[in-house]
């Protein structure tokens, strides 16, 4: 089953970030939508999941294909915080970077 991960950056505050995930996965919608393996999940699956990154992590999964980057304006000086990942066509292809990534929840 095909899931979209999102990403968020630990040092991002909690209070803001269904805002953040918000705006990113709307603006990552616009990037992807002509996207066969989005359209796909968009049609058929609609299933996501958002997780809790370092710093470390964020980067790697900054570098992956077809990632959306969202931020806020006004929390972390603008500072991409959010990575969206266009949902990968299986789980064996997916990342480890994101395999093994924790699921977010409030601190």
């Amino acid at each position: 089953m095909m899931k979209m991960y999102i990403a968020v950056l630990d040092e991002f505050p909690d209070y803001m970030t269904p805002t953040l995930v918000a705006h990113s996965v709307l603006s990552a919608h616009e990037k992807f939508k002509d996207d066969p393996d989005y359209t796909n999940w968009f049609a058929n699956s609609f299933k996501k999941c958002v997780v809790r990154v370092n710093e470390r992590e964020f980067e790697k999964i900054s570098g992956l294909p077809k990632v959306h980057l969202g931020h806020e304006n006004n929390t972390l000086e603008a500072r991409k915080s959010c990575a969206v990942v266009c949902p990968y066509p299986d789980s064996e292809t997916l990342p480890n970077v994101l395999k093994f990534a924790k699921l977010w929840k409030p601190k």
